[in-house]
C-alpha cells in the first residue's frame, strides 16, 4: 500500500467545502480502519447497495417507524458510498469499474426510493399525482446530481486529483490499455460505460450545453483561461455542491424526522423540495455564472 495515500478526490491543497460530502470525515474513519484488511471497494459497493434497496422498501411499507428506519439506512448508505472511494484511493485500487458501478447503483436506488416515495404519498394522495411528482423529483434530482458532478469532476481533473470520471463518459485508450490482459473486465466495463450513458448521458450532454452557454461571453473574446478560473471558483463549488446525491439524503432524513404526525405530507414535501426547490436554486447558480462571464467579457471590451 501507498503510506502516502489520504482517500481524498483532491489534493489538500485544492480542496473546498462539499456540503454535499459532510459524510466523507466518518467514511474516511472507516476506510482506514479496512485499509489493510481483505475488504475491497466493490464490497462495500455491495453492501450499500442492499442496504439501500432495503432502505427503499422501508418507506414503501408506510408508517413514520419504518420510515425512520429507511431514513437512518438511506444515512448508512450514504456513508458508504463514500467509503468505497476512499478505500479504493487508500488502498490504491482507483478502477473505472468501481466508479461506474457506483454511478449506476445510486441511480437504481435512487429509483427504488423515489417509487417508495411516490408509493407513500399515494396512501393520502392521488396515486397518478403521486407517481407524476415522484417521477418529476427522480429526473429533476438526477440532473441537478449532474450539474454537481460535471463542475466536480472539471475541477479534479484540472487539480490533479482522482481521475476515474470524466466529463464526458466513454471507453478510453488507457481503459483498452489497463484491461488489455483482461478481456472479461474489459467488456464489463464496455457493458457498465453503456448503461451509464443510457441512464445519465442525456443530463450529461444538457450540463454541458448549458456550461457553454454560461462560458461564451468568455470564450467569444478569447478569455479561456478567465472562463475556466470561474469554474474552477472553490466558493461556486461549495455552492454547486448542495446539489449533491448527500445533501438531498440529509433534507429527506429531516422531512422524515419531521413526519411524524404527517409522514405522508413530509414526504411529499419532500418531493415538492428536490423537484422545484433544487432546480430553481441550480438555475439561479447558473445564472449567475453567465452573469459573472458577461460582467468579465465587458471589462475585456472595455480594456
Amino acid at each position: 500500500m501507498d503510506e502516502g495515500a489520504t482517500g481524498a478526490k483532491v489534493p489538500r491543497a485544492a480542496s473546498f467545502v462539499d456540503l454535499s460530502d459532510y459524510a466523507r470525515p466518518v467514511a474516511l474513519w472507516i476506510a482506514r480502519r479496512l485499509r489493510d484488511t481483505n475488504v475491497t471497494a466493490p464490497d462495500v459497493t455491495a453492501v450499500w447497495g442492499v442496504i439501500g434497496i432495503v432502505a427503499a422498501f422501508c418507506y414503501a411499507v408506510g408508517g413514520y417507524k419504518y420510515a425512520l428506519l429507511g431514513a437512518g439506512l438511506i444515512q448508512v448508505k450514504n456513508i458508504l458510498d463514500a467509503v468505497d472511494g476512499s478505500l479504493a484511493r487508500l488502498q490504491v485500487r482507483p478502477s473505472r469499474i468501481g466508479r461506474f458501478l457506483d454511478s449506476i447503483g445510486d441511480a437504481v436506488i435512487g429509483a427504488a426510493l423515489y417509487v417508495a416515495l411516490a408509493i407513500a404519498v399515494a396512501r393520502e394522495r392521488p396515486i397518478p399525482y403521486a407517481a407524476a411528482l415522484a417521477a418529476a423529483a427522480l429526473v429533476l434530482s438526477l440532473l441537478q446530481g449532474s450539474v454537481y458532478n460535471y463542475y466536480q469532476v472539471r475541477y479534479r481533473q484540472r487539480r490533479g486529483g482522482d481521475r476515474t470520471s470524466l466529463v464526458k463518459e466513454r471507453l478510453t485508450e488507457y481503459d483498452r490499455i489497463h484491461y488489455e490482459d483482461r478481456p472479461l473486465a474489459l467488456g464489463l466495463l464496455r457493458q457498465l460505460i453503456g448503461a451509464y450513458n443510457w441512464i445519465y448521458g442525456w443530463q450529461d450532454v444538457l450540463v454541458q450545453r448549458i456550461d457553454r452557454w454560461t462560458a461564451a461571453p468568455l470564450m467569444s473574446v478569447g478569455r479561456e483561461e478567465t472562463a475556466e478560473a470561474l469554474r474552477d471558483d472553490r466558493r461556486l463549488l461549495t455552492v454547486l455542491s448542495a446539489l449533491g446525491p448527500g445533501m438531498q439524503i440529509l433534507i429527506l432524513d429531516l422531512y422524515t424526522i419531521a413526519g411524524y404526525r404527517h409522514l405522508g405530507l413530509a414526504l411529499e414535501l419532500f418531493l415538492w423540495t428536490v423537484a422545484l426547490g433544487g432546480t430553481l436554486y441550480a438555475a439561479a447558480v447558473i445564472f449567475r455564472l453567465r452573469r459573472a462571464a458577461v460582467r468579465e467579457s465587458r471589462s475585456v471590451n472595455e480594456e
